[in-house]
């Protein structure tokens, strides 16, 4: 959220500077005619960049951002084009905003069809202004085919530095060891899952491994490590694409499952329990919002402390069993 609230106020401050420079384009130029017009409009523009970077500092989702960045281009382009008709057309030093636009447009929007459709918009824009106002024979082409191959490089640059950012965030999400999101990952993902109102749900299962140290201490870390991997690959066969497994410390996860009352909630238990049993002994509990609470943390607790309870009576009859007369071979 912070990078993209920087973005939109970057794209509306950037409008204000292009519609600065082009006021005191018209202020050296005063002799020349439609100047008071010119004035006026690009004023409008500076002031438009300056409502539109203070409404950028207070952009809370995405679709506002956009709003906000697509309105500024719309009055930007409508500006650029009357001031360059008015100041003689494309072959005007004004015309040159739509370069500019065009270049801001390339180097801040990653996605390709939003790209296209916006300099689609641009350089009609820029035509428009050619066909109103004709220019000397190949002045068009040049100055298009200028853009274009602008827009190109800008472009290409923008979705590889895009490509790596998400990398980037994808990395810092994971354990390195399993691929199980870690604890920031679990985070952001629950961050979404509440922000959307899951309804049923959601519903959240810890998971932690029965005597994951002997393993460890008798096959040494390797095997610990390849038993970990095994885990979560078998969690994986049972949960659903819009689910989630997080590893949260050595050997203690988290499923994070959408939409799933209660009732669902115990039957994935259960599953998960025989799948990840024929690796390693496990202990589950499980948690369902807003019953058990409707924060991650609240119901990381409340299931928590029902795995504990699980743990405790399977000791209780470890210990049962191990004081019966006929289990422990102790009979007459």
């Amino acid at each position: 959220m912070r990078e993209r609230r920087r973005r939109t106020v970057l794209s509306a401050a950037l409008h204000v500077v292009s519609h600065g420079v082009a006021v005191v384009y018209c202020l050296l130029t005063l002799d020349q005619s439609h100047r008071d017009l010119m004035l006026v409009v690009y004023g409008c523009g500076l002031l438009s960049g300056i409502v539109g970077t203070w409404a950028a500092t207070r952009v809370t989702t995405k679709a506002s951002g956009y709003r906000v960045s697509f309105t500024l281009l719309l009055i930007t382009l409508a500006v650029a084009a009357l001031g360059a008709y008015w100041d003689g057309g494309v072959t005007s030093p004004a015309a040159l905003g739509f370069v500019t636009t065009s270049v801001f447009v390339a180097s801040y929007t990653p996605v390709l069809r939003r790209t296209v459709g916006l300099e689609a918009l641009t350089l009609g824009s820029y035509l428009a202004v050619a066909a109103a106002r004709p220019a000397p024979p190949g002045y068009v082409f040049v100055y298009v085919a200028g853009m274009l191959v602008l827009v190109s490089v800008c472009a290409t640059q923008t979705r590889a530095l895009a490509r790596q950012r998400s990398q980037l965030r994808a990395l810092a999400s994971l354990d390195p060891l399993t691929g199980a999101l870690n604890r920031r990952g679990l985070a952001e993902f629950a961050r979404h899952l509440f922000h959307n109102g899951c309804r049923p749900g959601p519903s959240l299962l810890c998971l932690d491994l029965d005597d994951f140290k002997l393993v460890n201490d008798r096959h040494g870390h390797a095997a610990g490590d390849d038993l970990l991997r095994r885990v979560v690959a078998a969690a994986r066969e049972v949960l659903r694409a819009e689910d989630a497994i997080a590893r949260v410390g050595g050997d203690e996860f988290v499923v994070v499952l959408a939409d799933t009352d209660q009732g669902t909630a115990r039957t994935v238990a259960a599953r998960l329990d025989a799948a990840v049993r024929t690796i390693a002994g496990v202990s589950i509990g499980a948690a369902t919002a807003p019953g058990d609470g409707d924060t991650l943390d609240a119901l990381i607790r409340a299931a928590d402390q029902r795995l504990y309870r699980v743990k405790q009576e399977r000791r209780a009859a470890r210990s049962t069993d191990a004081g019966h007369p006929l289990l422990s071979g102790r009979g007459d």
